[in-house]
């Protein structure tokens, strides 16, 4: 070849590589830096076009596996588009990596929270102020998840109730009563009208009513209270109490613990007032109990005790309770003044709750009871309980 062929080749051969660097160049422009994709998927998130963010984000994830952030943000993309299956998956895949990754702990609490999940919410946000022990954000979220267990609730419901109690010494009990009423709840808590409807078996005047509110109110973060009273109007059975009232205070403590203290008042042909106090233990998706009665008789004070523990399953609908108690003082609910001269009694309780519909719940208990009614005369008592709750609306 000769030498002016081989100039005028290489030439050409520089002046293509020369341009295929800057097309190359070009092109990596219209391709975003990893960061201006992850930036990107936020800002279409942001815009509520969450499948092109998730496009995006996996796209990302596919090509950077180990980077959390990635992961973490399409963990919060299916929260927010309710695909909470795939969300709980991506945050589980950190937490295997890094099991005190906090924003991951942070995310889990959250995807709780916006599935109304109240009992993992207080399972998560528990091991979450494991990870960050000086959070108040993650103590609130606990007493907010407590409460919404023991009392809380989403949509307003009615319900109706039927309660069987039986023993035969020193005379034959058949006490059947009925309770309807609603949960209602607002901003400060939730309110609980409701009225008991009594009929003693063979007894004249057979039956009895009372009409009662109760309302459990939030108190800040960490408190919440139970207030509530009843009034039996009726003149001539006296069966259910003429004047009920409850008053107690909850107070939440770090890991899942709470302690509560209160009173109870009743009238019939005279006064009656119990202390109660409980210690409470929130672990996993177990609950625990432990709550006691004082009654102060006219030879002094007598005390029951009883407790319980709870097990939660799909959510705070779906459990079953069991409860011992042993003592002299009658525990809740009180349902004959006889109750207040007996002398002994060792029970048992077992509970279930069970979420059928998405807007109907079955509740149904039994329990029995071994009691000393006078001295060295001792009976069987059985208690049957079943109740039907309907939510309003979806």
């Amino acid at each position: 070849m000769k030498p002016i062929h081989r100039m005028t080749a290489c030439f050409l051969a520089c002046f293509i590589c020369f341009t295929g660097i800057l097309e190359a160049q070009e092109g990596g422009q219209l391709l975003p830096t990893p960061e201006q994709q992850f930036d990107m998927m936020r800002e279409f998130a942001g815009a509520e076009k969450y499948e092109a963010a998730k496009k995006i984000g996996y796209s990302l994830h596919e090509a950077y596996p180990e980077d959390h952030d990635i992961a973490l943000y399409l963990a919060r993309i299916h929260g927010w588009q309710g695909e909470f299956d795939s969300a709980h998956a991506m945050v589980n895949q950190v937490l295997a990596d890094s099991p005190l990754h906090q924003e991951a702990h942070a995310i889990r609490v959250d995807l709780a929270y916006w599935e109304n999940d109240w009992a993992n919410m207080a399972v998560y946000a528990q091991k979450a102020l494991r990870v960050m022990p000086d959070s108040a954000v993650y103590r609130e979220k606990l007493a907010l998840a407590r409460y919404k267990l023991s009392t809380g609730q989403d949509r307003p419901e009615v319900f109706v109730s039927y309660l069987y109690d039986h023993f035969s010494r020193p005379y034959t009990r058949n006490w059947h009563m009925i309770s309807a009423g609603a949960r209602i709840p607002f901003r400060a808590g939730t309110l609980i009208p409701y009225v008991n409807g009594g009929f003693l078996a063979g007894a004249d005047p057979p039956a009895d009513y009372q009409l009662n509110l109760d309302a459990y109110l939030l108190l800040g973060s960490l408190n919440y209270l139970l207030a509530g009273y009843g009034i039996s109007p009726g003149q001539g059975a006296m069966y259910l109490p003429n004047h009920r009232a409850a008053l107690e205070l909850w107070q939440v403590l770090p890991a899942g613990f709470g302690l509560s203290a209160g009173a109870r008042y009743f009238y019939w042909d005279r006064h009656f007032t119990f202390l109660t106090f409980s210690g409470e233990k929130y672990a996993g998706n177990w609950w625990f109990s432990l709550r006691n009665y004082l009654f102060f008789k006219d030879y002094g004070v007598s005390g029951s005790y009883y407790a319980t523990a709870r097990r939660y399953f799909s959510d705070r609908y779906n459990y079953l309770t069991a409860t011992l108690g042993y003592g002299t003082a009658p525990d809740e609910p009180l349902l004959v003044a006889s109750d207040l001269d007996r002398l002994s009694a060792v029970s048992f309780r077992l509970g279930i709750s069970r979420q059928i519909r998405f807007n109907l719940r079955l509740e149904a208990s039994a329990g029995y009871a071994y009691e000393e009614h006078a001295d060295r005369e001792y009976r069987h008592r059985v208690q049957m309980n079943a109740g039907l709750f309907i939510r309003l609306g979806k």
